[in-house]
Protein backbone atom coordinates (compact mmCIF):
# COMPACT_ATOMS: atom_id res chain seq x y z
CA UNK A 1 0.00 0.00 0.00
CA UNK A 2 1.08 3.54 -0.70
CA UNK A 3 0.09 6.21 1.84
CA UNK A 4 0.10 9.85 0.73
CA UNK A 5 -0.56 12.60 3.26
CA UNK A 6 -1.13 15.99 1.69
CA UNK A 7 -2.40 19.46 2.54
CA UNK A 8 -6.09 20.08 1.97
CA UNK A 9 -7.02 20.94 -1.59
CA UNK A 10 -8.64 24.40 -1.54
CA UNK A 11 -12.31 24.63 -2.58
CA UNK A 12 -12.89 20.88 -2.10
CA UNK A 13 -14.55 18.84 0.60
CA UNK A 14 -12.20 15.89 0.12
CA UNK A 15 -10.63 14.25 3.16
CA UNK A 16 -9.11 11.44 1.15
CA UNK A 17 -9.21 9.09 -1.79
CA UNK A 18 -8.35 5.48 -2.58
CA UNK A 19 -7.50 3.71 -5.79
CA UNK A 20 -5.46 0.77 -7.01
CA UNK A 21 -2.23 0.77 -9.01
CA UNK A 22 -2.37 -2.56 -10.76
CA UNK A 23 -3.63 -5.67 -8.99
CA UNK A 24 -1.56 -5.54 -5.84
CA UNK A 25 -0.93 -1.95 -4.77
CA UNK A 26 -3.55 0.19 -3.07
CA UNK A 27 -3.06 3.95 -2.89
CA UNK A 28 -4.56 5.79 0.04
CA UNK A 29 -4.39 9.57 -0.06
CA UNK A 30 -5.41 11.56 3.00
CA UNK A 31 -5.53 15.29 3.70
CA UNK A 32 -5.61 17.34 6.87
CA UNK A 33 -8.85 19.11 5.91
CA UNK A 34 -10.13 20.96 8.95
CA UNK A 35 -6.89 20.15 10.78
CA UNK A 36 -8.67 18.25 13.58
CA UNK A 37 -6.71 15.17 14.65
CA UNK A 38 -9.84 13.10 15.32
CA UNK A 39 -11.16 13.80 11.82
CA UNK A 40 -7.80 12.87 10.32
CA UNK A 41 -7.82 9.49 12.13
CA UNK A 42 -11.45 8.82 11.27
CA UNK A 43 -10.74 9.66 7.63
CA UNK A 44 -7.68 7.41 7.56
CA UNK A 45 -9.64 4.43 8.88
CA UNK A 46 -12.53 5.30 6.56
CA UNK A 47 -10.15 5.06 3.58
CA UNK A 48 -8.67 1.81 4.90
CA UNK A 49 -12.27 0.54 5.05
CA UNK A 50 -12.68 1.29 1.35
CA UNK A 51 -9.54 -0.68 0.54
CA UNK A 52 -10.63 -3.68 2.61
CA UNK A 53 -14.34 -3.66 1.77
CA UNK A 54 -14.78 -2.45 -1.80
CA UNK A 55 -13.90 -3.66 -5.28
CA UNK A 56 -10.61 -2.63 -6.76
CA UNK A 57 -12.00 -1.06 -9.92
CA UNK A 58 -13.53 1.86 -8.00
CA UNK A 59 -11.74 5.15 -7.48
CA UNK A 60 -13.29 6.51 -4.33
CA UNK A 61 -12.99 10.22 -3.62
CA UNK A 62 -14.39 11.41 -0.33
CA UNK A 63 -16.88 14.15 -0.99
CA UNK A 64 -19.41 13.83 1.85
CA UNK A 65 -21.73 11.79 -0.39
CA UNK A 66 -24.39 9.42 0.91
CA UNK A 67 -23.26 6.47 -1.25
CA UNK A 68 -23.69 3.02 0.38
CA UNK A 69 -19.92 2.45 0.14
CA UNK A 70 -19.43 5.63 2.16
CA UNK A 71 -21.74 4.37 4.88
CA UNK A 72 -19.89 1.05 5.01
CA UNK A 73 -16.51 2.80 5.24
CA UNK A 74 -17.87 5.10 7.97
CA UNK A 75 -19.07 2.09 9.96
CA UNK A 76 -15.69 0.42 9.54
CA UNK A 77 -13.90 3.53 10.84
CA UNK A 78 -16.32 3.99 13.74
CA UNK A 79 -16.04 0.39 14.90
CA UNK A 80 -12.29 0.18 14.39
CA UNK A 81 -11.57 3.33 16.39
CA UNK A 82 -14.16 2.66 19.12
CA UNK A 83 -15.57 -0.88 19.25
CA UNK A 84 -19.34 -0.83 18.86
CA UNK A 85 -20.21 -2.56 22.15
CA UNK A 86 -17.98 -0.28 24.21
CA UNK A 87 -19.36 2.83 22.52
CA UNK A 88 -23.00 1.76 22.86
CA UNK A 89 -22.54 1.08 26.58
CA UNK A 90 -20.78 4.41 27.05
CA UNK A 91 -23.55 6.35 25.28
CA UNK A 92 -26.27 4.43 27.13
CA UNK A 93 -24.79 5.55 30.47
CA UNK A 94 -24.98 9.14 29.23
CA UNK A 95 -22.09 10.34 31.40
CA UNK A 96 -19.93 12.40 29.08
CA UNK A 97 -17.73 13.93 31.76
CA UNK A 98 -13.99 14.38 31.37
CA UNK A 99 -13.08 11.35 33.49
CA UNK A 100 -15.55 9.09 31.70
CA UNK A 101 -14.26 10.15 28.29
CA UNK A 102 -10.67 9.55 29.36
CA UNK A 103 -11.59 6.13 30.77
CA UNK A 104 -13.27 4.99 27.55
CA UNK A 105 -10.37 6.29 25.46
CA UNK A 106 -7.84 4.48 27.62
CA UNK A 107 -9.89 1.26 27.63
CA UNK A 108 -10.00 1.12 23.82
CA UNK A 109 -6.52 2.56 23.25
CA UNK A 110 -7.30 5.86 21.51
CA UNK A 111 -6.86 9.55 22.19
CA UNK A 112 -9.77 11.11 24.15
CA UNK A 113 -10.22 13.65 21.34
CA UNK A 114 -11.46 10.84 19.10
CA UNK A 115 -14.21 10.06 21.62
CA UNK A 116 -15.14 13.73 21.88
CA UNK A 117 -15.12 14.16 18.11
CA UNK A 118 -17.51 11.25 17.66
CA UNK A 119 -19.83 12.48 20.40
CA UNK A 120 -19.87 15.92 18.78
CA UNK A 121 -20.45 14.45 15.33
CA UNK A 122 -23.44 12.56 16.71
CA UNK A 123 -24.64 15.77 18.44
CA UNK A 124 -24.30 14.28 21.92
CA UNK A 125 -21.80 16.96 23.01
CA UNK A 126 -21.71 20.66 22.13
CA UNK A 127 -18.86 21.81 19.88
CA UNK A 128 -17.32 24.07 22.53
CA UNK A 129 -16.68 21.10 24.82
CA UNK A 130 -13.91 19.80 22.58
CA UNK A 131 -11.42 22.55 23.40
CA UNK A 132 -9.99 20.49 26.26
CA UNK A 133 -9.60 17.27 24.27
CA UNK A 134 -9.40 17.79 20.54
CA UNK A 135 -6.07 18.51 18.91
CA UNK A 136 -5.27 20.19 15.61
CA UNK A 137 -2.62 19.28 13.08
CA UNK A 138 -0.74 21.86 11.05
CA UNK A 139 0.91 21.29 7.70
CA UNK A 140 4.51 22.50 7.92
Amino acid sequence: MVLIISPHFPKTKAHGATFWLGRDKAVLMITIRGKWADIFWFSLFHEIGHILLHKRQFVILEDDSTDQREKEADMFAENTLIPSDAYKQFVKRGRFYSGNIKSLAQAVGIHPGIVVGRLQHEKLLPQQYGKNFRERYEWT
